[in-house]
């Protein structure tokens, strides 16, 4: 593994285990610690990895490196045919989508989920070494995924909408009611 990919993996880990994203700075600090790389060259490695993004912080910073948050990122997604077993030759993840989000009913000693739940199957993990991200821990890459993957995030149904709007209606009236003067007030 040359230095560079070290570096990137590395750096990957870290920001999976915190969250997904830390600030610049620090995540240098951590990687400095495992792998010898100055500032600059840090830097110019995140700003050329597709692997990363850097976030600013304050709009009005005119240097880049010293004020922004570095977010991890991967094209790789779970397939949307392998749900309907419809899928050949694809580039795309084979997982139970309810496994990658920690809650799938099936397994633990129940009825078996009939959508994989192994990370490592010959198929997943081709994927994972052309993406180098078959060295991250299962919950690192489950992170990864989650907030890279568009398809995976919750449907907002209409319930939910009609829900959110009325508990705004809630919380405003007992608002407008808590302003009202009291009886004997006025």
């Amino acid at each position: 593994m040359s230095s560079y990919s070290r570096v990137i993996h590395h750096a990957t880990s870290i920001l999976c285990s915190n969250k997904g994203s830390l600030a610049l700075q620090q995540l240098h600090r951590k990687v400095f610690q495992r792998v010898e790389i100055t500032e600059d060259d840090f830097w110019y490695i995140v700003k050329k990895c597709s692997r990363f993004v850097a976030v600013r912080n304050r709009e009005r910073t005119d240097e880049w490196g010293t004020d922004c948050v570095i977010v991890a990122k991967t094209s790789l997604r779970l397939c949307k045919n392998y749900t309907k077993q419809d899928c050949r030759d694809c580039q795309e993840l084979h997982l139970c989508k309810y496994f990658v989000y920690g809650n799938c009913r099936f397994g633990k000693g129940r009825k078996q989920c009939k959508f994989s739940h192994d990370v490592r199957s010959e198929h997943n993990y081709t994927l994972l070494r052309e993406c180098t991200l078959h060295e991250l821990h299962e919950d690192d890459l489950f992170l990864l995924l989650l907030q890279n993957d568009p398809t995976l995030l919750p449907e907002v149904t209409h319930t939910h909408i009609h829900q959110q709007i009325t508990k705004e209606k809630n919380t405003t009236n007992t608002i407008t009611s808590s302003l009202k003067p009291s009886v004997g007030e006025e």
